[in-house]
């Protein structure tokens, strides 16, 4: 199942028909640093990559970082909002073999996911901000974390929390799950086998009353001794999926020339960093600050093994092969945490090819599209593979905020969710080049080859 957490509150910024206004919050863990006035990094796009840098949150309030003053800043609060949920679906198939083995194979699953939510917003007022603009200045001498923070400034930018939606009473989520499979084969030496699974699954989740949920936020300014808010955005890249196959092929070009055994390290590095979201950011955080000044620093780890493949057989850093794995590392920060699971399942179920045809199908046929429409299933990817690793990849395709309607096998495609589905094809392409023996990328169309 996918993270019951993330599906709620994507499916609440939904209802409040605030789409592409507030960002759903990913992790429990991340939501006492996501109130009103919490200051969070976004790193800037070191590629013409179409889909965004992640909001990173700190530890730090825009307060730590203003002089002191009384009283404490106006928040509002919303009226209660009450939002209850109940979904239920149903899945069915069967293949036929008629090629050497003769038989049929079965089966079903069935989900249902129930939410009961009471929230509120809190949202900072304009009088609020007039007034702390004019009355509250920057703190001197300047918070070590703020220069630490502005020490980064030609990679990254500062944003503050201006709303926040929170609960008002701890809630539990629920889900049930059913997977059900049956079929018959027939051999000419073995005889007939007839075979049945079956296997239920369970998930609870309980929110903490005051947990955040959804927030927006504001570009944060620091000049000199002055400090502001930039109320503008960023306008989106177009191009198109031959574009992005091109980009992917230019990327990581150069890591088809390691070795098969650093190839296969590298990749199991990766799926431990996949579970330790800290060490990947350390990770991320430090190659990009090796490429912009040319000094390696050292890490612990499955990041201090990645660090070492940026160098050559001469000891010196390989610019080329340090900006592979940065777009990597890119491409899967812009994944959730619980996308990030799926994917180090995948890898250990060895099923990242499949991944990667599904998404490339989808992406093939939908990417220009601007509305939503209904999408056929590719079923000719999934239906060689075992229950369960169906489960995981379509799973990992919903998170991205794909709708599977499955009575007819159809996926709803949303243009919104076409940045975020590009990141997974990058990243899968990545991981799927170090899980080959002999890969190679086509020149026509930037596709993986393998042998």
């Amino acid at each position: 199942m996918s993270s019951l957490f993330l599906r709620t509150t994507k499916n609440l910024v939904r209802e409040l028909g605030r789409k592409g206004e507030l960002v759903p919050v990913d992790s429990l863990n991340s939501s006492p640093r996501l109130r009103p006035f919490c200051l969070l990094r976004k790193k800037h796009k070191r590629y013409l990559w179409p889909w965004d840098t992640p909001l990173i949150p700190t530890d730090f309030s825009l307060l730590d970082m203003l002089e002191p003053g009384c009283p404490d800043p106006e928040v509002n609060h919303s009226s209660p909002i009450n939002i209850l949920e109940k979904v239920s679906g149903g899945l069915t198939g069967d293949v036929s073999l008629s090629a050497g083995p003769q038989g049929q194979v079965t089966g079903s699953s069935k989900a249902t996911c129930i939410s009961a939510l009471a929230v509120q917003t809190l949202w900072v007022p304009p009088c609020t901000w007039e007034m702390l603009l004019e009355k509250r200045k920057l703190r001197l001498p300047r918070p070590s974390f703020l220069q630490e923070l502005q020490s980064r400034k030609e990679r990254e930018s500062l944003y503050v929390v201006t709303e926040a939606v929170e609960t008002l009473q701890e809630t539990v989520l629920q889900s049930q799950g059913q997977m059900l499979g049956s079929g018959q084969l027939s051999l000419v030496q073995l005889g007939h086998a007839q075979v049945q699974s079956h296997m239920d699954a369970e998930k609870a989740v309980s929110i903490p009353q005051g947990s955040v949920l959804a927030y927006r936020v504001l570009k944060l300014v620091v000049e000199d001794d002055c400090w502001g808010l930039d109320f503008s955005q960023d306008s989106g890249e177009e191009s198109d999926f031959q574009s992005l196959r091109d980009q992917v092929d230019d990327q990581l070009q150069d890591l088809t020339t390691l070795s098969s055994e650093l190839r296969d390290t590298f990749l199991g590095a990766l799926q431990e960093l996949l579970q330790d979201r800290q060490a990947f950011q350390e990770l991320e955080d430090t190659l990009e600050q090796a490429l912009d000044t040319g000094l390696l620093a050292q890490l612990e780890g499955p990041g201090g093994f990645i660090l070492s493949i940026l160098q050559d057989s001469t000891g010196n850093l390989s610019w080329s092969r340090g900006r592979a794995i940065l777009y990597i590392l890119g491409a899967l920060a812009a994944l959730s945490e619980p996308q990030h699971c799926l994917l180090a399942q995948s890898i250990e179920r060895r099923i990242l090819s499949d991944e990667l045809g599904l998404v490339s199908s989808i992406l093939e046929h939908n990417y220009d599209q601007i509305e939503e429409t209904a999408y056929p299933l590719p079923t000719g990817v999934l239906c060689t593979l075992k229950s369960e690793d169906v489960v995981l990849i379509l799973s990992l395709v919903q998170s991205c905020g794909l709708e599977l309607e499955q009575t007819n096998c159809q996926l709803t495609w949303d243009p919104t969710v076409m940045p975020q589905l590009s990141a997974l094809y990058g990243c899968l392409t990545g991981l799927q080049l170090l899980a080959v023996p002999n890969p190679r990328l086509s020149s026509e169309d930037g596709t993986l080859i393998c042998p």
